[in-house]
């Protein structure tokens, strides 16, 4: 079953860590939660669709699940209101917050 959060995400500037460049659009990207940072559950992707454009304090919302959601492996138990990700590319480059499930 496709668990669907609605997060929000703020991306790291380049001074931060981050990149100076931020996606505009809907995009896939691995994803590490706060929960499982030892990456028990494997590195998955997320795929991340936005509300909006990122504003220019980098701040946005969006809707955020699982790339291969389907599969039984997945760890759609950690989609859920509260849990902190990070979004990472060989860095990260955005931290999040699941603040709500839709249905």
């Amino acid at each position: 079953m496709k668990t669907v959060g609605t997060v929000k995400i703020y991306f790291l500037t380049a001074e931060e860590g981050g990149q100076s460049i931020i996606p505009v659009g809907n995009f896939s990207i691995p994803i590490i939660f706060e929960e499982d940072r030892e990456l028990i559950n494997g590195l998955w992707s997320a795929v991340i669709e936005f509300h909006n454009s990122p504003n220019t304090q980098r701040d946005t919302t969006a809707d955020l699940y699982l790339a291969f959601h389907e599969k039984e492996e997945a760890p759609n138990h950690l989609i859920k209101p509260g849990m902190k990700f990070e979004l990472t590319t060989n860095r990260v480059i955005a931290r999040g917050v699941i603040k709500s499930l839709k249905n």
